[in-house]
């Protein structure tokens, strides 16, 4: 087989022992092994799902993943051609678009089709200038699809073409500041997209983040390890998953968490896949989950898929004094912050602030953190005899949650 085709918001360190609050779980086989398929999510929430290697050859063939029943159903439709290692996104109008891939005999191809899901058929569009096998895939804001790197007859590839689903056909676009075939893509906040790991003369743990405000792409924190051909998909909040990968010699299951704030990588509580895989795919659900599928392992071609869940961030917050006690079911972050405090930074002016962000790791059961008045803050209580202030817990690997409470004089 060709070489198998490697990249958040930081999540806090679990305790020494913790179990993983982010976990996979096993969820329905594909109706076929598929290595280097191509996934997007449809309108109703549901994952379409083509292409690849399986056990009787390069694929045509398509399926769709129901995350109501976690199961797949295979898709009468094929595209209109097989393709292993396609650039795979969802469109503004529904569509789909397959650009490129490996096609066995015929080679690398250059050429695109959409999946229109009401019909359930595909059709050409482009087609792109060179075949590119396992590329970056980045969505822009405006609609448009950035497709760069990946392999094209013999070259690993620096180049990138933007398809504009108004006029089906794809235009030049801005060069990977290194070639990269096989490289980790997920969106992440403001718009932009990670591209992380890959190969190119050997295999990379470098990372970029590709901004349409720019139109340009910047390096960011590397891999803690090289791989290529991870899984990447977005997560909420702004993050980003890279999961399984080829390290140039062994075939791995660990999962990282990148946070665009920090420009980091973590695998702090997170938990593994369940299996090996390389040449996977991996795709966000609209409940928060992610759908990673498909891929190879050192001696397989695979057909198992798996989730990642998120945990819980139910919590219960009173005061005790100058205390909060949370009261939560996972590991994770109790915090008391400024209600001014956002938890995404803006560029607005900031109000000054009234309380001091103090946090706690802890958990499961109760998380005590002490409230820290500023000076103005102290006074103002004291004028007003009450002060609000906002709380929030984090679950290790998860989203944050927040509430208010009023703070009294004299409490």
């Amino acid at each position: 087989m060709i070489l198998c085709a490697l990249a958040a918001l930081l999540v806090a360190p679990a305790s020494a022992g913790a179990i993983n609050s982010v976990s996979f779980s096993q969820v329905g086989n594909l109706t076929s092994e598929r290595v280097a398929p191509g996934a997007a999510r449809l309108p109703d929430g549901r994952v379409l799902v083509v292409g690849g290697h399986g056990a009787s050859g390069y694929l045509d063939s398509a399926e769709v993943f129901n995350p109501t029943t976690n199961t797949f159903s295979a898709l009468g439709a094929t595209m209109t051609s097989v393709r292993w290692g396609p650039g795979v996104a969802s469109l503004p109008d529904g569509r789909v678009l397959i650009a490129g891939g490996h096609t066995g005999i015929g080679g690398d191809t250059a050429t695109a089709e959409v999946f229109n899901p009401s019909s359930e058929t595909f059709s050409a569009v482009g087609p792109m200038t060179d075949g590119r096998v396992i590329p970056a895939v980045a969505k822009l804001p405006d609609g448009r699809v950035l497709i760069g790197g990946g392999f094209s007859n013999g070259s690993v590839l620096a180049s990138s073409e933007i398809f504009d689903p108004k006029t089906n056909s794809f235009s030049p676009g801005p060069s990977l500041p290194q070639p990269k075939y096989g490289p980790a893509s997920a969106g992440i906040s403001g718009g932009r997209t990670l591209v992380a790991g890959g190969y190119d003369s050997n295999y990379l743990s470098s990372s970029h983040v590709f901004s349409p405000t720019t139109n340009a792409f910047s390096p960011v924190a590397d891999l803690p390890i090289r791989r290529y051909a991870p899984a990447g998909a977005s997560l909420p909040q702004g993050r980003a998953l890279v999961a399984g990968g080829n390290d140039g010699g062994d075939f791995t299951k660990d999962a990282l968490i990148f946070d665009p704030t920090a420009s980091t990588f973590s695998s702090a509580g997170i938990g593994s896949l369940l299996h090996e895989r390389t040449e996977a795919v991996a795709i966000e659900l609209r409940d928060g989950r992610v759908l990673v599928a498909g891929g190879e392992d050192a001696t397989d071609e695979l057909e198992t898929a798996e989730v990642l869940s998120v945990p819980s961030n139910a919590f219960k917050a009173k005061l005790k004094g100058r205390k909060v006690i949370f009261k939560v079911s996972n590991e994770g972050v109790g915090e008391v912050t400024d209600t001014s405090t956002k938890l995404v930074t803006t560029a607005k002016k900031k109000k000054p602030k009234l309380v001091k962000t103090t946090t706690k790791h802890g958990g499961p059961g109760k998380i005590k953190v002490k409230i820290k008045l500023t000076k103005r803050g102290a006074a103002t209580l004291a004028d007003k005899g009450k002060l609000k202030i906002r709380v929030a817990y984090t679950p290790d690997g998860g989203l944050a949650k927040t509430k208010k409470l009023k703070l009294r004089a004299g409490k």
